[in-house]
């Protein structure tokens, strides 16, 4: 009897636990965002900087836009990032399209002097080199994958669209366009603090947490309200990564 009393006992415990544990969201390419609604059209600036020992080492400015647009009949996302940086070798562009519930990636086109036109084709299994771009350096590209995967050159757009409350988690699939394999990165909302601007404007703003797979720790901060990247920042190595929006 005594024995049952103690199991009783624990019952209660065990329910708590259960109610209190984190379910990990795993989001995969095709699901719609229920939050698409939010996602940031137009055009945003960024300023980034990169820091060692204290010392400023690089700064960029990356200017975003993000709108619908209607190709032979068919709805797309088309964002467009552009970055000047210190080199020109590495300042550069690139031409993105998405599916736009989704942001499920049809075809990313990247130029800098450095490394020439970089043109790219997602289809349902396989990343292949985009045939219809003119002097395209990756267009014997062929990566076969095991299931598709997002664009990690629009992170911050896509992080956007995540349900954030306390303690949010999720896993997400995602690639660099001509990188080695894709792979599922874990995101966590830790926390929230509110950012006062230089201008004195107070903004409300949950923290997100990655660590690209135990690389580069980094936090993000987006509003509450709509959900607007404002700032990262990150180490990798020796190195501090620093991102903020420009009003």
């Amino acid at each position: 009897m005594k024995k049952i009393k103690h199991i009783i006992a624990l019952i209660p415990m065990i329910f708590s636990w259960q109610l209190n544990a984190q379910v990990v969201d795993t989001i995969r390419v095709g699901d719609h965002f229920k939050m698409i609604d939010q996602l940031e059209m137009g055009t945003t600036k960024d300023i980034i900087f990169t820091a060692m020992a204290g010392v400023v080492r690089s700064v960029s400015l990356k200017i975003k836009t993000t709108e619908k647009v209607n190709i032979n009949g068919i709805d797309y996302l088309a964002i467009r990032h552009s970055w000047t940086t210190g080199n020109p070798d590495t300042s550069g562009d690139f031409y993105y399209l998405c599916e736009p519930e989704t942001l499920k990636p049809v075809q990313h086109i990247r130029n800098t002097k450095q490394n020439g036109k970089e043109a790219f084709s997602f289809q349902e299994m396989k990343i292949v080199g985009l045939d219809s771009a003119t002097d395209n350096k990756q267009k014997d590209f062929n990566l076969e994958l095991t299931e598709p995967t997002y664009n990690w050159e629009i992170d911050l757009e896509t992080y956007s669209l995540l349900p954030m409350k306390m303690g949010y988690e999720a896993v997400m699939n995602f690639y660099h366009p001509g990188g080695s394999a894709p792979s599922f990165y874990h995101l966590k909302i830790i926390g929230s603090e509110k950012l006062i601007l230089p201008d004195g404007l107070e903004m409300d703003c949950w923290v997100l947490f990655t660590d690209y797979g135990g690389t580069q720790p980094t936090k993000f901060w987006y509003t509450k309200t709509n959900q607007n990247f404002i700032k990262m920042e990150g180490k990798y190595k020796q190195l501090t990564i620093r991102k903020e929006r420009i009003f």
